[in-house]
């Protein structure tokens, strides 16, 4: 049992402080900005106009091509006062010149039939390009304070906005040029500059053989600046993982969706000689109107061959079919497609396991002293990392073995019982394969233990254990399985087009399935797989789902056996427990906490849907859903809210309402017109409603800081402090006058920004191999009102029994296959208990009637909600896990489309 972890986390080490580099600095001229408008605005006639110009593609250019450009400003293209360059020299004019010019000949309309306007369009670009010489840009030097931070009201560090960007490429320019030793090999690595932070990619990718099939991969640092709530220093978060290249011949893109290429090109000016430090990204797709891939629009390389005559860049078709050549380069060109899950399957494993996360993390750690230092090492906040589980069936004693059977089902049924409040449990299978039918059938069977019975000739089954009732009617899909007929004749838009038909499709399904007998049933429904549908939008499983629900069924699918992975057996038993999560029939187990906090709590998450136009339905729509768990209430412990109905529904009828009846809704309350402040000031006004709903019982508030906080943007944590909620325009306010019995917990983890760092823990010895440990874990100096906590679980089954010290970046002859391991990439959440009745808020509140709340107890409540009999540790607690997995069932059609019948009947 590891007693501590190691966070992948840095932070300004006040010794060192302040860090200050130098660096000269030239603005975007505002001559030049406003030229280059009336060039752009030439491409949106008859659109909204743009705010700013399209700066990325022309600062990946700069990056790419320019000696001693250290980074790039954000907000330029909107601002002449923002800094652009931010440069180690002086770069000339004749240097520059030629990159702007080539970049302002993208900014006109590319298609143009109207004589008249080509003309006015080519003297626009003209005068854009005489500009150019016209305008020189003054350079000057800036002083840069790169831990420069401010402390909010609440206590956090807020760093100076350029820090975001200049920081981490700083950083990264300190990692790249020290090569990485491992195993008697030295890597070397490029910058990828990246919209949060940059990476750094082991270059040239490295070869793994495995028969007669050679893979590549490289290994991949990430660097983010981040904060933490009530911190005083900001952070540096770095992430180890794998980068796999697609090297297929020819390279297989899934229909619709294109690939990030990222390029290795020299500098392409005469007599350069400078050593490459960065790869660019761009990024192709299939054109329709071209009907060919095609570079996209911010894309570096379509404009390289300007510039640069004497080399060949890959054309986008060239590279799918060559991608090994160009991989290892040409005349000095390299490009990497990145590979996708969607392309198939790689030879090379994701992850890095513990022993070589922690090798990289000791080669960054010493990079970056003694500018940086490690965040302390945490140690455990509380005793119990687990809440009572049911003990495994698994054990050589048969006896006991049987007696742990017997609780599970029990536990089963009580929970089935409870979500149906009595109701019989009806269970409809629409199957393509005899296998799967067979498959679902005995996963019922064993979930519920239930006796073997014959199936009547129709294929239903029926069984009746003490008072619960189980009907299961087995139904062949046939053709409402197959592909979606999109129609896109008659002008309509390409989500008016889907609509029609998955409306169409789910009225036929709605009118196959039986009335329901009882207030909801379950569907499991066998597909085939996303690669049978190869026309655009033609998957048919949003289509079945609004079917479902219109006939007053949650649904969960499963794949033919042909089209997936594992035995059937084990996918029937997931989807059946999928199916019982989605019924409501799941209750967390009861936690050890000491008994310090009520028996009658009750737990409220909160998460906020955001479908964009490019989702399931391409029509785009926002909810709020609330979820409300009560682990004790004998009928219906698992909630939902019904704004329209204004009451908590149960958990199944939330699913079929925001399927059904709230599919208009979320189109009103995605609409284009509705602004940002009118869609916050609704969610906000949704959050006051529900802590009304909720104000007379002790009751725990369960947020995710990223999802909500565009929505409620009170939970940034510059706005944060102890005790207190802010909504937007007010001052903070106690949370006690929401309820007196009300505590919030702010949950992060590493999303796609890196917010929360990787971990790992590390031997008590030098002789120990670094591991996983779950627990609540806290920093060793934390007083007794300390509100950040780190929550980890251990690895689960599924990860198989990778060793802890195996090593994929650089095998050695006792690993050689190594890098064809998956290694599980363990995800920390951060747990902010942002309020709770602590000292200082029953004070103010002029309460003595209770003890203070212990901030670690609240934490620790929260990370036993991870844990559950049926499932393997969860990613996130049991009450945001529910509430996000409602969004499955948010698939806005759009508005010319009318809902499925209700053929519900009760």
């Amino acid at each position: 049992m590891y007693h501590l972890i190691s966070m992948t986390a840095y932070e300004p080490d006040p010794e060192a402080m302040p860090w200050t580099e130098q660096y000269r600095v030239i603005s975007f001229p505002e001559e030049l900005r406003a030229g280059f408008m009336d060039l752009y605005r030439r491409r949106w006639r008859r659109r909204e106009q743009p705010m700013g110009l399209p700066i990325s593609k022309l600062n990946d250019l700069l990056r790419a091509t320019a000696p001693g450009l250290v980074a790039t400003g954000r907000g330029v293209g909107g601002s002449a006062e923002v800094p652009w360059f931010y440069a180690s020299e002086e770069m000339p004019a004749e240097l520059v010149a030629p990159l702007l010019a080539s970049w302002v000949m993208t900014l006109p309309p590319s298609t143009e039939s109207d004589a008249e306007r080509v003309a006015d369009h080519r003297d626009a670009l003209d005068r854009a390009l005489a500009l150019i010489d016209q305008c020189t840009p003054q350079w000057r030097r800036e002083s840069v304070d790169l831990t420069a931070a401010e402390l909010s009201p609440g206590g956090t560090a807020q760093p100076d906005r350029r820090l975001y960007h200049l920081l981490p490429e700083r950083i990264g320019a300190m990692l790249a040029a020290r090569p990485l030793h491992l195993n008697g090999v030295d890597l070397s690595f490029r910058l990828v500059t990246r919209g949060q932070g940059v990476e750094l990619v082991s270059w040239p990718p490295r070869m793994y053989t495995q028969g007669k099939r050679t893979w590549y991969y490289s290994g991949v640092v990430t660097v983010t600046v981040q904060t933490v709530p009530f911190a005083a220093r900001i952070r540096v978060h770095v992430s180890y993982g794998i980068r796999r290249w697609a090297t297929r011949s020819p390279v297989q893109l899934p229909e619709g969706r294109g690939a990030t290429v990222l390029l290795d090109t020299p500098l392409p000016w005469p007599g350069a000689n400078g050593s490459r430090r960065r790869l660019t990204a761009n990024s192709l797709a299939f054109d329709r109107r071209l009907g060919m891939l095609a570079w996209s629009r911010q894309s570096l390389v379509d404009l390289l061959p300007n510039l640069d005559v004497l080399r060949v860049y890959p054309e986008p078709a060239e590279l799918i079919a060559e991608s090994v050549d160009w991989l290892e380069g040409r005349d000095g060109v390299a490009a990497g497609i990145l590979h996708s899950t969607a392309m198939g399957p790689h030879g090379v494993g994701t992850g890095l396991m513990p022993l070589e996360r922690s090798l990289l993390d000791r080669w960054v750690e010493d990079g970056l002293r003694p500018l940086l230092r490690r965040v302390s090492n945490l140690e455990r906040a509380h005793r119990k990392s687990k809440p009572a589980l049911l003990p495994t069936a698994q054990t050589k004693d048969s006896e006991k073995q049987e007696t742990r059977s017997r609780q599970r089902v029990q536990a089963r049924r009580d929970a089935v019982r409870a979500a149906l409040d009595g109701q019989p449990l009806l269970v409809d299978v629409l199957w393509q394969t005899e296998e799967t039918r067979d498959e679902v059938v005995a996963a019922l069977r064993e979930w519920l233990g239930l006796p073997p019975v014959l199936a009547r000739v129709d294929g239903d089954h029926e069984w009746r254990v003490g008072d619960l009732r189980v009907a299961l009617r087995a139904r062949p899909l046939e053709v409402l399985g197959a592909p979606l007929e999109i129609d896109r004749g008659s002008g309509r838009s390409r989500a008016q087009a889907l609509a029609e038909a998955v409306q169409k499709r789910a009225t036929q399904l709605a009118s196959q399935l039986s009335p329901r007998t009882a207030p909801v049933a379950l569907a499991i429904v066998e597909t085939l797989g996303p690669e049978r549908f190869l026309a655009q939008d033609s998957d048919p499983k949003s289509a079945l789902r609004h079917g479902c629900a219109a006939a007053g069924r949650v649904s969960q699918f499963i794949v033919v056996p042909e089209d997936a992975e594992g035995p059937v057996s084990l996918r029937a038993r997931s989807a059946l427990a999928d199916g019982m999560r989605q019924l409501g029939a799941v209750v967390p187990p009861d936690q050890q906490l000491d008994e310090e906090l009520a028996d009658d709590l009750q737990y409220l998450a909160l998460w906020h849907v955001r479908r964009q136009a490019n989702g399931p339905t391409r029509q785009a729509g926002q909810q709020l859903v609330a979820l409300l768990i009560r682990p004790h209430d004998l009928t219906h412990p698992v909630r939902g809210w019904d704004d329209a109905r204004k009451e908590w529904v149960p958990y199944a009828q939330l699913l079929l309402t925001l399927a059904t009846g709230g599919a208009a809704a979320h189109t009103r309350s995605g609409r284009a017109t509705a602004t940002t402040d009118a869609r916050r000031d609704e969610v906000e006004r949704q959050i006051r409603s529900l802590l009304y709903q909720v104000r007379n019982r002790p009751t725990l508030l369960l947020v995710n800081s990223g999802n909500l906080r565009e929505a409620w943007p009170g939970l940034n944590n510059g706005q944060l402090a102890r005790d207190m909620v802010t909504f937007q325009g007010e001052p903070p306010t106690r949370l006690a006058l929401y309820g007196t019995d009300l505590r919030m917990v702010l949950l992060r983890d590493a999303n796609n920004r890196g917010e929360t760092s990787q971990w790992y823990a590390p031997g008590e010895t030098k002789e120990e191999t670094p591991g996983f440990s779950a627990g609540l874990w806290a920093a060793q100096d934390a007083g007794p009102d300390h509100r950040v906590f780190v929550s980890t679980v251990g690895k689960p089954p599924t990860a198989g029994t990778v060793r802890r010290d195996l090593r994929k970046l650089v095998s050695d002859d006792k690993w050689p296959h190594g890098p064809a391991a998956t290694a599980w990439n363990p995800q920390a959440l951060e747990l902010t208990v942002l309020c709770c009745l602590s000292e200082a808020a029953l004070a103010a509140a002029g309460r003595t009637d209770t003890t203070p709340d212990r901030p670690a107890v609240v934490a620790a409540a929260v990370h036993q909600l991870r844990f559950h009999d049926e499932y393997y540790p969860l990613s996130r607690p049991l009450p945001l896990h529910l509430a996000k997995l409602a969004e499955e069932y948010v698939l806005p059609l759009a508005p010319s489309a009318a809902p499925a019948a209700d053929h519900n009947s009760v």
